[in-house]
């Protein structure tokens, strides 16, 4: 990161500028975002795109994004992949025997959600749910001011992505991961993430049913892989790393042209 310097804001004469695209409810696109396409349409700086929105809910900044200059959570067959950085902790699954015999689930009230809990209720199996929004579910908890802390309780976790569609990969399973939960995961039956390969469960009716039997593989890949160079995709640095090499990359090519 040397002779690198990250001014916030805009700035009248950067060498390159990274925008984090976003989307107003309802479709709306806001004076800034305004501004921003014309300077990406009509400035002659270089400049990448981060969008950490599932395409459902950026529809306008992903239809419009330039492919070779975008990174996105959600990058189907057109965008380049981006990785919500975190930050590294201890899974501390050598203590996963004393916690509660019961799944963890954090996320939104949203229908499709709430039936498979009440399905998972008329299971038997222990199931505690957190949102800001209420669940109408005797077992809704209320809400969860720290997620790591919360899910360090619980020997299981469920995590569902907010978009099924287009690779959408977020924060979550790695979140679910670095607390010590065995989790079971929710997402785009296409996303593939060989880095995490074993360190959860894909979400099925069968390994909730089974899962103590599938629980010590689990947690000791998810050990391996907090304890290795697997989680450093979701780095700080390999965060920052990207966007310096895109960016030389691009400055150069400006000089160059």
């Amino acid at each position: 990161m040397q002779n690198i310097e990250w001014i916030f804001g805009d700035y009248p004469e950067p060498d390159f500028r990274v925008y984090k695209e976003e989307n107003l409810p309802n479709g709306l696109v806001s004076l800034r975002r305004l501004r921003n396409e014309c300077q990406k349409r009509f400035g002659k700086v270089p400049y990448l795109n981060l969008n950490g929105e599932a395409q459902t809910n950026s529809r306008i900044a992903h239809m419009i994004a330039d492919p070779s200059r975008t990174f996105s959570v959600a990058p189907g067959t057109r965008f380049r992949r981006l990785f919500f950085p975190i930050s590294w902790a201890d899974p501390q699954t050598e203590t996963w025997g004393e916690r509660q015999d019961c799944i963890c689930w954090i996320g939104r009230p949203l229908p499709e959600r709430i039936r498979l809990a009440k399905k998972i209720n008329a299971m038997g199996i222990g199931l505690d749910i957190y949102s800001r929004d209420s669940w109408p579910l005797p077992n809704w908890k209320g809400f969860a001011p720290d997620e790591i802390e919360t899910s360090r309780k619980y020997q299981y976790r469920i995590v569902c992505e907010n978009s099924l569609k287009d690779l959408y990969h977020s924060e979550k399973l790695i979140n679910s991961i670095r607390s010590g939960c065995a989790t079971f995961y929710i997402s785009d039956p296409e996303l593939s993430l060989p880095h995490l390969e074993g360190a959860y469960i894909p979400f099925s009716e069968d390994s909730l049913m089974n899962r103590d039997e599938i629980s010590e593989d689990i947690l000791h890949r998810m050990h391996t892989v907090m304890f290795s160079d697997a989680w450093e995709v979701y780095s700080f640095r390999s965060f920052f790393d990207t966007i310096i090499d895109f960016a030389r990359k691009a400055v150069q090519n400006k000089k160059d042209s």
